[in-house]
């Protein structure tokens, strides 16, 4: 594979810093600052928050202090402290390559003294317990803001209690409450481990929440937004959720920020999560606002340029911290795990934490972004519904071959390789499993004799000649709360030393409890620790309580829905519905995205014009170019007309795919609904190789109007006005006056272009 480095020169005076002094810390790059203060109490409390050159978004002044039966918001359920003994402070800073991080340490022993920069805290109550709070902040040179984690005794404890007391009265006094009289008056008790709150400096605010949707085998629409424009009659905003933007109305420069909280999403969390995950509120007249990450990673960045400006700090964000690098050049026989040492799940410090498990391969050799693993195009042999019915060494020999012909780099070998029986395998007189693998057969994930009665090897071989990697579905188990990861992290990594198998789609995950999600990442990091590198994971999201958009975001790519067309289930524009709008927020190389053999099923798709044979064969991969495309079908029986449609697109979409998805990508048009005009563009950085290039994909799906004027981010820098380089694709584009003017001759056709600039 070919991994290019796209070089962004970063000098020693813009990286990241941090400092510890009375009592203040303050995290700071070129392109922004933010100071935190710890208080009485011996809490941290941001006092100072703003971009470079950008306004301060944190007022001078202290928050209203609630009363005990205010609204909207009250006093603390549990506002005891750590009564009149001293916070010790221990400030450390570690540079990771490009990422730095700083830890504060606060300590409030019993007896402890009042030296050096403690803080003496007010008469009150003694604590219930020894308490130690763990403030970790990473920051990286090109990253407007920071991640924010907060762990210790006092949160572990906390979290504990809350999910053992769910239901009780007890639950309510850890989570936080909310009241609503029959008036619609609210009164908000925010639970003792939320943030302190701060008051905002901007007058003219508007809220965006953000709310995403898994479980893609139960829902198609991924997306939902709600935004607010705040005065004070709304009172208070308590909200579940992951994403939230703020943008101050006022600002020529469309100036706002991001709070990105990263762990699954709320529903499944729930039990071990506060009433809220953000709350904002107007407190006498104040517009004050606090978040509750309950021991997950938090991260504030700052930005400018309205959504789009959104899109693009969103995109670098992920980018920044949670990279992907390419495979190293080794073998597993000379892999040596890079500084991994395992740890007993009760001990894994980061499960939960600001995780970059590939931070060790980020150099700082003077690049701002590591080199990445490509999106690369992967096979599945589960798409065309034949379950494990067609597995033999022969069938996967033939899919090898025909992966070659058409250009597919991974192979993966879906539910029944293994000799252990699912739900969706069942054989004779076995009804199968889908938990307790462990416990059903001690040898499940060995290979499946019957079906591949020389092993995997002569595979591997085949794999090898045709220079295709080879891949596997797994199911680890969560019986007992993945209470034998270390089994499936043993069993993941000798397929890896003994067969070479560097791909694996992981099914089938529950996380029904914070021990099971612990456990998860656990076994996730053990993998990529030991493998150096070398393994890369699809994250199922298409049921039951799994990781998805925020838990993981990095190892691997998210396989985002199973869609077949038996009952005509798959639609193109709805798959293309599916990554536009994620786009907005997730960087559309994360996603694995399906195309299938438009050729299957056809009657079940009488009459409907939208049906996959409606379009060229081309238009079905062209929807997955931004993405990690999924050839979700058994490709030896794909008809070869249609194999000859798409090969030439592959080679073409080889050659782009890296400036394509490490530039700063943006969906355009309007949202696909089958009958629009709908794309992408990119703006892809520089490289030694040539200059910055801007590029067009855009879809004319099945409107009439042959001609379409697409606005483009007006934070993009654009090439001077004319027509661009068509790639593949028909009709022809051209840019003024800040927008592309398409023209594609025919419905339910594709163009992708591209300006040198």
């Amino acid at each position: 594979m070919n991994f290019r480095r796209h070089a962004m020169p970063v000098s020693p005076e813009i990286q990241p810093a941090a400092q510890w002094q009375n009592n203040e810390l303050t995290l700071q790059n070129p392109l922004f600052r933010e100071i935190w203060r710890l208080e009485p109490g011996g809490q941290l409390r941001l006092v100072s928050f703003r971009r470079a050159g950008g306004p301060e978004w944190i007022s001078p002044r202290p928050p209203p202090a609630p009363g005990p039966d205010d609204a909207p918001i009250c006093a603390p359920a549990d506002s005891s402290t750590a009564g009149t003994r001293a916070w010790n402070a221990t400030f450390s800073t570690r540079a990771d390559g490009l990422i730095l991080t700083a830890e504060l340490r606060l300590d409030a022993p019993e007896n402890a003294p009042a030296t050096g920069n403690a803080v003496i805290l007010p008469a009150g109550a003694a604590p219930r317990r020894p308490l130690h709070r763990l403030h970790t902040f990473k920051l990286h040179p090109l990253i407007a803001g920071a991640v924010h984690q907060l762990t210790g005794s006092e949160t572990d404890a906390t979290l504990r209690e809350l999910e053992a007391a769910t239901g009780t009265e007890k639950n309510i006094q850890l989570a936080g409450r909310i009241r609503v009289k029959p008036n619609g008056q609210t009164f908000i008790t925010p639970p003792a481990i939320a943030h302190p709150f701060f008051g905002f400096y901007p007058r003219h605010l508007v809220v965006r929440d953000i709310q995403f949707v898994d479980q893609t085998d139960h829902h198609s629409n991924l997306v939902f937004e709600r935004e607010y424009l705040m005065q004070s009659g709304e009172r208070c905003l308590p909200l579940q959720t992951n994403l939230v933007c703020i943008e101050d109305t006022a600002s020529r420069e469309g100036d706002g920020f991001f709070w990105l909280l990263m762990a699954p999403l709320h529903r499944v969390r729930k039990r071990w999560s506060a009433v809220f995950d953000f709350l904002l509120a107007f407190q006498k007249g104040a517009l004050t606002a606090t978040a509750c990450p309950a021991g997950y990673a938090l991260a504030r960045v700052a930005y400018t340029g309205g959504r789009a400006g959104a899109t693009r700090a969103l995109h670098a964000f992920q980018r920044a911290f949670y990279t992907v690098p390419p495979a190293p050049a080794r073998s597993p026989e000379t892999c040596n795990p890079l500084g991994y040492k395992p740890d007993a799940a009760g001990a894994v410090a980061e499960n939960l934490a600001i995780r970059n498990p590939h931070g060790r391969h980020v150099t700082s050799s003077g690049t701002a972004f590591p080199p990445e693993h490509s999106a690369l195009l992967l096979s599945n042999t589960w798409g065309d519904r034949c379950g494990a019915a067609s597995l033999s060494e022969k069938f996967i020999l033939d899919e090898i071959a025909a992966a070659r012909a058409l250009g597919v780099e991974v192979v993966q070998i879906d539910d029944g390789w293994q000799k252990g029986a699912t739900v969706n395998t069942p054989v004779a007189g076995n009804q199968g499993v889908w938990n307790g693998f462990w416990a059903a057969d001690p040898e499940f994930w060995t290979v499946n004799a019957s079906r591949f009665p020389r092993g995997l090897a002569p595979l591997v071989e085949a794999a090898d000649k045709a220079v295709v990697s080879l891949g596997l579905w797994y199911a680890p188990d969560s019986t007992g709360d993945l209470a034998n990861w270390e089994k499936d992290a043993a069993q993941i990594l000798k397929l890896w030393r003994e067969h070479r198998i560097t791909f694996f789609k992981l099914d089938a995950v529950k996380l029904h409890s914070r021990l099971a999600e612990t456990r998860f990442h656990a076994l996730c990091d053990r993998v990529l620790g030991e493998s150096g590198g070398a393994i890369f994971f699809d994250f199922d999201a298409t049921a039951e309580h799994r990781p998805t958009y925020w838990g993981r975001p990095g190892g691997g790519e998210l396989f985002l829905e199973n869609r077949f067309t038996e009952e005509g289930n798959y639609h193109p524009h709805q798959t293309l519905r599916a990554l536009w709008s994620l786009a907005h927020y997730i960087r559309p190389k994360r996603i694995r995205l399906e195309f299938l053999n438009p050729a299957r099923n056809e009657p079940d798709y009488v009459g409907d014009p939208l049906r996959p044979l409606a379009y060229p064969p081309e238009y079905l991969f062209a929807i997955t170019m931004p993405g990690a495309p999924l050839a979700w079908f058994e490709i030896s029986r794909v008809p070869a007309v249609v194999i000859e449609r798409w090969r030439p697109l592959i080679v073409l979409w080889k050659q782009h795919r890296e400036a394509f998805q490490n530039g700063s990508v943006f969906p355009v048009g309007r949202a696909p609904n089958g009958f629009s005009w709908t794309g992408f563009v990119s703006l892809a950085e520089p490289d030694a190789d040539g200059p910055r290039s801007l590029y067009a994909l855009l879809f004319r799906e099945l409107t009439p109007d042959e001609n379409a004027v697409i606005d483009l981010p007006v934070l993009l820098e654009l090439p001077k006005p004319g027509r661009a380089q068509k790639l593949a694709g028909e009709g022809a584009v051209t840019i003024g006056e800040g927008k592309l003017i398409a023209y594609i001759p025919a419905a339910q056709h594709f163009l992708f272009a591209r300006w040198e600039m």
